[in-house]
């Protein structure tokens, strides 16, 4: 047997797992009574109140907004009562500060699930040596009050600074940040759209 029959044979063999694996999945489907669908139906609607708990504990925490942050206390206090903060130190007068604050204010406004806040760094010269701030902008991303990850400067995002907001929403998705991404996903939505037209030509 040579190495292509024997690849065929593996192929085979996991699609025939697979198959099997889908055909028992709607057997049980298939034999579902009122008292599965009814647990199946309660469960749903416990995740619907918890998620809608949590949407107003966002609310509560000021999430839907940017926020101006002015000392260590705040930003400490921020994070204990938001999973998931985002926050820009930014210098004023640095234009790449400005543009990311500008992009913040449209990510805050769309991510409910992450607090989004900004910090002057020349007012908060212990947190910026305590997180081991050197370049701006920084971004930092904290999760359950720990420092999860921290972008210096724009080089992680895009170095050339003319970015979407889309891009700087995929970065903060792509480390565990937010929970979806509708910006990056209408940006391709609309360039699946233009392949289409250009396809009907």
């Amino acid at each position: 047997m040579d190495q292509q029959q024997a690849m065929a044979q593996v192929a085979a063999m996991a699609l025939g797992s697979i198959e099997k694996a889908v055909d028992d999945e709607i057997e049980r489907i298939d034999n579902m009574g009122e008292d599965d669908f009814a647990r199946i139906r309660r469960l749903r609607i416990e995740e619907m109140k918890a998620k809608a708990l949590e949407k107003e504990q966002w609310r509560r925490n000021d999430h839907g907004s940017l926020a101006q942050i002015t000392d260590q206390k705040e930003f400490f206090e921020a994070c204990k009562k938001s999973k998931r903060c985002v926050c820009l130190f930014y210098r004023d007068g640095n234009k790449w500060c400005d543009v990311l604050s500008n992009h913040f204010q449209l990510l805050a406004n769309k991510h409910m699930e992450a607090k989004f806040m900004k910090v002057n760094a020349e007012n908060s010269p212990f947190l910026v040596e305590r997180l081991n701030i050197w370049m701006m902008p920084t971004i930092v991303c904290t999760n359950e009050g720990k420092v999860h990850c921290q972008f210096n400067g724009l080089d992680e995002i895009d170095p050339t600074g003319k970015f979407e907001t889309a891009t700087l929403e995929f970065a903060l998705h792509s480390a565990g940040m937010l929970d979806d991404t509708p910006l990056v996903d209408s940006i391709l939505e609309r360039e699946a759209d233009e392949e289409d037209d250009d396809d009907e030509y």
